[in-house]
């Protein structure tokens, strides 16, 4: 039998009475201390209830063997911070268990991804896409996307900060917002900047437990003492999570809406590509217009380009409708009558200069 058992966020006092039965009666057991840090008194507790509980590194859980070949045959409990199955690797686990026949049991606990949002007064329904934020800056660029995204839908994001327990490293808050700021400094996708609100949640759960909102430029400034932390980076807010807030946090400034700034992907495109057809279209109408290279040729370059005219036209109003996929349609087909001009007449009208 193998199970795994949640201490919740509130370490050896999360543990159930089902949990501490399983522990005192099982063969093995181990205590995951990978995903989040496990506090001394923590153990200190757990060794109180049973003297040969082993810490474990992530390699241990990642590879599994010596876990699922004692399971095999005895007892074995497997401790972990927060719910199990919410790291994949432990889902993997039970997964790689059961596949073997052996016995699996779960024992659920509180998770610090509902328990950050309760303790904001956050909807748990307006959560997007939980994402991880880990100290290299070009490694972050996914989770950069994952807030993009999110925001996109007007969704909170909650960002777990990188922990290495080998190590003994943890990202600090002030260094994980610098990071996205750093991101957004090579993407360029008007996703956060020194005046995004964002949460900092600081060792949920415990007696010294923090909770501090504020433009990330004033949180720059902020000192959030000891790990574990989580940031959210807030989307569209009801008011009542306004008012939870003002009540519930330390507030440096006022929460705000973050994804009314953020754009779609293809708009900030268009809002270039647009204008730059307009522009080449105006050079080629103008060495039209001027008699340039006019030949046979010339009333049907004519058509052409006001057909390419019409087309931006049409790109322009589907952007405003934020109807996309229809406006880079037609952009498309302008960009190529503008490229047949430039083919036929041997006239670049994006460059002005001859072919």
């Amino acid at each position: 039998m193998l199970t795994l058992a949640g201490m919740g966020v509130y370490g050896y006092r999360g543990l159930s009475i089902d949990a501490v039965d399983a522990i005192k009666g099982a063969d093995k057991v181990y205590v995951e201390a990978y995903t989040s840090p496990v506090r001394d008194e923590d153990m200190d507790a757990l060794r109180a209830l049973r003297a040969d509980v082993v810490i474990v590194h992530r390699w241990f859980v990642e590879d599994g063997r010596m876990l699922l070949d004692e399971a095999k045959v005895g007892d074995v409990v497997l401790i972990t911070y927060g719910d199990p199955l919410v790291a994949t690797t432990h889902t993997e686990l039970i997964t790689r268990a059961r596949s073997l026949g052996i016995g699996c049991r779960v024992i659920h606990s509180s998770s610090i991804v509902t328990a950050v949002l309760g303790e904001c007064g956050l909807h748990v329904y307006r959560l997007g896409r939980v994402a991880t934020l880990v100290s290299d800056p070009m490694a972050s660029t996914s989770t950069y996307y994952v807030l993009y995204s999110n925001l996109m839908q007007m969704n909170h994001t909650m960002l777990l900060l990188e922990y290495d327990q080998e190590r003994g490293y943890s990202l600090a808050p002030d260094d994980a917002l610098r990071i996205l700021l750093e991101c957004e400094a090579r993407e360029r996708m008007g996703v956060i900047s020194s005046d995004t609100f964002a949460i900092v949640a600081s060792r949920v759960g415990m007696e010294d437990m923090s909770i501090v909102g504020g433009k990330i430029g004033s949180l720059l400034r902020h000192e959030f003492g000891r790990h574990p932390h989580t940031i959210i980076v807030t989307g569209s807010l009801h008011f009542t999570e306004v008012e939870a807030l003002r009540v519930s946090a330390n507030l440096l400034d006022e929460p705000i809406d973050n994804s009314r700034h953020v754009r779609a992907r293809a708009e900030v495109m268009l809002s270039s590509y647009i204008p730059r057809a307009y522009s080449a279209l105006s050079r080629a109408r103008g060495y039209l217009a001027s008699g340039v290279e006019r030949d046979a040729m010339y009333s049907s370059m004519k058509d052409m380009m006001d057909n390419a005219g019409y087309y931006l036209s049409d790109a322009e109003r589907f952007a405003r409708e934020h109807r996309y996929e229809h406006a880079i349609l037609a952009l498309g087909y302008a960009e190529g009558l503008i490229d047949a001009f430039r083919y036929l007449t041997g006239i670049d009208p994006w460059t002005s200069r001859r072919t």
